[in-house]
């Protein structure tokens, strides 16, 4: 009987792709540049045209363009800010404070999501049994991206200043009203030192943007065209970015108990197939999201690299290959019915043919 090779280690695996852990600043910065600069013109030259096919087309690239300037919160997180000096700063300035998405909301919670012992826990606030639960779950959360403006308007116009007349509301506000999570159980960690003086920069200067720009509105410097397009480029911003949340991982873990690390990488996934359509729906690398759980501190830019690496060098059976699925609408599916045979009555057929 053949002998099956054993599964490297994650030193071994590591030593394949040494070479992928390199930042390259000049990427960031022309490949950030680029997108927000573009959204910026693309929102302008559609918020003033008259035609219809034009203001379409214009809305459909600014809202990709600003999604996937917005989705570099995520490589702010893992940076360490002395890769790239300054990236953060400008990053806030021209695309976190004004889309209302400080970095404070994302940096720090997103870490918790990759410590081994709090991924798919009730601590981990971005993971939400959804393989496990009624599909109907999924309705509720992709229609919430409707509210979510609103609501972060409402959290930097009014719950700001107010929740700084008293302690105990300005923490209520930090710890649950700060975080961009799916499971709102979980409790954000207050940061200190440097984390917590840019988060009260950050959060002064977020309401003081709501402000100016209520002021614009109001005074009718700005149409209030303007202000609706605005909030429609946020809705399809945070309505493909649900989409692609819930392709991350297969969100099995319903009893959000510890689970181990091999489980939690077969609990995540790369999504393959067409590369110019899934890097527009899943931007920045975080279409190899399994690949980025494997090594979180590997650069966007390098994940692909190291993904074709790893397919080839590991058998087709291994641990790596099991993370792996063709295309988005087949991990779309396979959530789906995952969570329909969760729930489906005794003895009725649930399988779906991939």
């Amino acid at each position: 009987m053949e002998q099956k090779a054993p599964t490297p280690s994650l030193v071994e695996l590591r030593k394949l792709v040494e070479d992928c852990f390199e930042v390259k600043p000049t990427q960031y910065w022309v490949d950030f540049g680029l997108s927000i600069s573009l959204a910026w013109v693309c929102f302008v030259f559609g918020d003033r045209s008259t035609s219809w096919a034009l203001q379409a087309s214009f809305f459909i690239a600014s809202s990709l363009l600003f999604y996937r300037s917005m989705l570099f919160i995520h490589e702010l997180t893992h940076l360490r800010r002395e890769d790239i000096p300054y990236f953060s700063i400008a990053w806030n300035l021209l695309a976190g404070i004004p889309l209302m998405l400080p970095s404070f909301m994302y940096r720090g919670v997103h870490l918790d999501h990759h410590k081994r012992g709090t991924y798919g826990t009730k601590e981990d606030g971005e993971y939400s049994a959804f393989g496990g639960s009624s599909p109907l779950k999924l309705i509720p959360y992709f229609l919430q991206c409707f509210s979510v403006p609103v609501a972060l308007y409402l959290r930097f116009a009014l719950l700001n200043p107010i929740s700084l007349l008293h302690p105990a509301l300005r923490k209520l506000l930090m710890e649950r009203g700060s975080a961009l999570a799916i499971q709102f159980e979980a409790k954000r960690k207050i940061p200190s030192g440097i984390d917590l003086r840019n988060w009260k920069i950050l959060d002064f200067l977020t309401s003081l943007h709501v402000y100016f720009a209520s002021y614009l509105f109001i005074s009718h410097v700005l149409a209030w065209s303007t202000l609706l397009h605005f909030y429609g480029i946020m809705v399809a911003v945070l309505f493909v970015n649900s989409i692609r949340t819930v392709v991350a991982h297969r969100y099995t873990n319903q009893s959000l108990q510890e689970m181990s690390f091999q489980d939690q990488l077969l609990d995540s996934i790369n999504v393959e197939g067409n590369i110019i359509f899934h890097e527009l729906m899943a931007p920045v690398g975080l279409r190899n999201h399994g690949l980025h759980h494997l090594f979180p501190s590997m650069p966007y830019h390098s994940l692909e690299t190291a993904h074709q690496r790893l397919k080839k060098a590991l058998p087709e059976d291994s641990f790596y290959h099991q993370m792996n699925e063709p295309n988005l609408f087949v991990a779309l599916l396979k959530l789906w019915q995952s969570a329909r045979e969760v729930h489906a009555p005794a003895n009725a057929p649930t399988h779906v043919n991939l």
